[in-house]
Parts: C-alpha cells; structure tokens; sequence
C-alpha cells in the first residue's frame, strides 16, 4: 500500500507533519479531516498512484495552448454567451450519463451519435476524437476554448486526478449556471433602458436633421428671434457636427491604445489595479472574483484535494492581476503554515467577515463547507452590486433620454410661440 507524507494544522495553529499507508491521497485527508487537522500538503512517498502536487500543476499548465506566450497564471476565457450555453448543454447531458454509471469516454461517444443539436452534435465529435486519441476530458475541452473557459478545464483535471469527477462536474454546472443567471439578469435590467435610449436618440437626430433646419428657416423669414432653448439646440448640433467625429476617433484610437498596453503585463497590472478602485465597477470584479474563487477551492476541498495543491490550481484561475498577486503572496504563507484566514487578511484578499467565517471553519476541521458558505455571501454582494449598476445606468440612460426628449418638446413649443407673436404683430 503506498506510503503518503503529510503536513497539517492542528486547531491551535501547530503545524504537524507524518506519514500514513493509504490507498490514495483522498483517503488520507479524510483521516486526517477525522482526527481534526486541516490538510496543508499530502505527498505520495513514492510515485505509484495519483499526481503529486508538483505534477498535477505541471500537468495543468500544459493544458493551455500557447501558454508561453501569456501572462502566467492568466486563464484562458470562455467564448461568447451563445457559444459557452451550448458547452453547458453538453456538459449537463455529460452528467447525466456520467453519474448513471458509464466512464466519460462512452458517454462522449453516445453524446456524438444522439444529440440532435447540429453544433452540440459537432463539438461532441471532437471531444470524442480527441479522447479516442488519448486525450484526458481537460485536455479535449481545452482545446476548444469557444465553449470553455480555462478555469472550467483545471477543474475537471483535478477531478480526473482524484477520481471524483461526478461531483466536480456538477459544480462546475452550477457555477456556469449562477454565472448565466447574473449574465442574463443584467442583460434583461438593461433592455428596456436601451431601448428608450435608442429611441430618444432617433429622435434627436430627426429633430436635428429634419425638424430643427425647417424652424430656423420658418424663422429667418418671418424675421423672428430663435428661443434660448432652440439656440441650445442649434449649437450643441453645430459642435456635434463640427467636432464629434474627431472626438469618437479621439475615443476609439484612446480605446485601442488602452487595450494594446493591456496585453503587456505591465499594462495589465496597471489597469487591473485601477480597475478594482473605480466606484461600484471595482467591487463587481472584486466580488466576481471571489465567488469564483471560493467556488472553486470549496469545489476542491470537498474532493478530497489537499490545501497546498487547492490553493496551486485556484491561483491560475484569478482573472484580475492585482488579486492573483494577493494571492498568490498569501499562498505562500500557507505553505510555510499560516492558516488561510490569517494569510488572506494579511494581503487584504477577503472582506473581515467572509476571513472570521474561514478561521472557524479551520478551527473546527471544516474548511470546505466554511468556504461554501463565504462563497455564498460572494454571490449575493455581487448581486447586490450588480443590481446597483443596473439600477444607476437605466435610471441615468431613462432620465438622459427623457432630458433630450423634453428639450426637444420645449424648443418646438417655444419656436411655435415666437412664430405666432411674429405673425400677430
């Protein structure tokens, strides 16, 4: 039976280290879960079974393509909304095959010959060739990076190595689907101010091209003064003309610009770092990443996955830099044995409360399900947040429309009275 080197926490904060005979990693955390020790590495004395920590990050970074040639630790992202709801679809039906008892590589061969969906149908026939190649499930999803996000795929690896892909599978499903979930409810906040916003913007330039040159010409030859309200009028369209195209080239060039700096990584970490200060837009990323990031490292833990090797695989998931450094610094300091709590404080990557909720749970043995229920709190503060941007943007968008609309209106309405006192007199 192959022999496993350990270091764990004990609930005062001691540091213990040991070995114990098991048949795989997973078994041995569970007993070191029972005797109240928080697992910080488990390493296989000799290499028989399963993947040291080393390895399966080895193996993790191979899955990238192209990975030289990024950041490190930037995770490849997902496709379009269109594109990433048929790699749900097809995942979802890979459960439900999966859980009933058939290995992935069948049920990805079924999956090819019975879904109906053309797309659906097509992306299972390359995720079959490339398992019937030898290819692990990773692997294959990565190489289409359309449906799936990289994250998505150091998940799964990590299942495919503990041999507890099920439920891994069914959490990257619920994440995917809470994700599409705040994705449309942002989206459907969002589509009646749009659409008042467009039609107040038909209007203006209706107004401008058409009704405002009919006005001022009615008034020329009526010999008529043009109302302060119709002057305000006539020149913001006169700047607009004379002057927005140079503006919105001004704006595109500036935006192209930001963006070409943004794939150095110089760039990238200063922008990141901006980012998380902007009011209310910095706390959506913030908060985003966190529930992506408790989501997966709860994910882990209950699969059995060792701190050390939980925290190596959440690292390259960390879509802001800024973040990812804090991170990464605080991962460190666990593998040296501060708790997790006490590391995340001192690099400021948790709020207090979700860091008071992790430092009991690595007091009483249940790390897992404290960070499930921080998680939990991620999710509804970045609804919150999320429902505050919506709010502002439609209730600004609604009354900018509304203030053009009503300009409009009051400029008519004025021009109309200076005409008749012209025509009285």
């Amino acid at each position: 039976m192959p022999q496993f080197h350990y270091k764990a926490r004990a609930r005062d904060g001691s540091v213990s280290t040991g070995s114990l005979e098991a048949a795989d990693r997973r078994y041995v955390t569970q007993r070191l879960q029972a005797q109240r020790l928080t697992p910080i590495s488990v390493e296989e004395a000799t290499e028989t079974k399963g993947l040291s920590a080393k390895k399966l990050v080895d193996s993790l970074a191979a899955l990238r393509p192209n990975s030289a040639s990024k950041p490190r630790g930037e995770a490849a992202r997902g496709g379009s909304p269109r594109r990433e709801k048929v790699g749900l679809s097809l995942l979802k039906r890979l459960l439900e095959l999966h859980s009933s008892g058939l290995p992935v590589g069948d049920s990805i061969r079924i999956l090819s010959q019975r879904l109906s969906d053309p797309e659906q149908k097509r992306l299972a026939n390359e995720l079959w060739r490339d398992l019937s190649e030898g290819s692990t499930l990773a692997n294959a999803l990565t190489r289409q990076p359309r449906y799936f996000s990289g994250s998505i795929a150091y998940v799964i690896e990590a299942g495919e190595a503990t041999g507890s892909l099920a439920p891994i599978l069914r959490k990257v499903i619920d994440y995917l689907d809470e994700k599409r979930a705040i994705r449309q409810k942002m989206v459907s906040s969002m589509a009646y101010p749009g659409f008042i916003c467009g039609v107040a913007v038909i209007v203006v330039i209706i107004f401008l091209t058409v009704l405002l040159p009919k006005i001022q010409s009615m008034l020329d030859r009526l010999g008529g003064e043009m109302t302060l309200t119709a002057r305000i009028l006539i020149d913001g369209s006169d700047l607009l003309v004379r002057y927005g195209p140079f503006v919105l080239a001004a704006l595109i060039l500036g935006a192209i610009g930001i963006s070409q700096w943004r794939r150095s990584a110089k760039g990238r970490a200063v922008t990141d770092r901006w980012l998380l200060k902007l009011p209310l837009i910095g706390k959506i990323a913030y908060y985003a990443d966190l529930f992506q990031t408790g989501n997966l490292v709860s994910t882990l833990l209950q699969s059995g996955i060792n701190t050390t090797e939980t925290l190596n695989l959440t690292e390259r998931t960390i879509q802001n830099t800024e973040l990812r450094e804090r991170f990464r610094v605080a991962r460190g300091q666990v593998n040296e044995g501060l708790s997790i709590a006490q590391a995340f404080k001192r690099n400021r990557f948790m709020p207090d409360l979700a860091l008071d909720i992790l430092a009991v749970g690595e007091n009483t043995g249940n790390l897992a399900q404290s960070m499930n229920e921080v998680t939990k709190g991620f999710r509804e503060e970045l609804t919150r947040r999320l429902g505050q941007l919506t709010t502002l943007v439609s209730t600004g968008a609604l009354f900018g429309a509304f203030a053009l609309v009503a300009l409009i209106a009051i400029g008519i309405v004025t021009s109309v009275f200076q005409v008749s006192q012209n025509l009285t007199v």
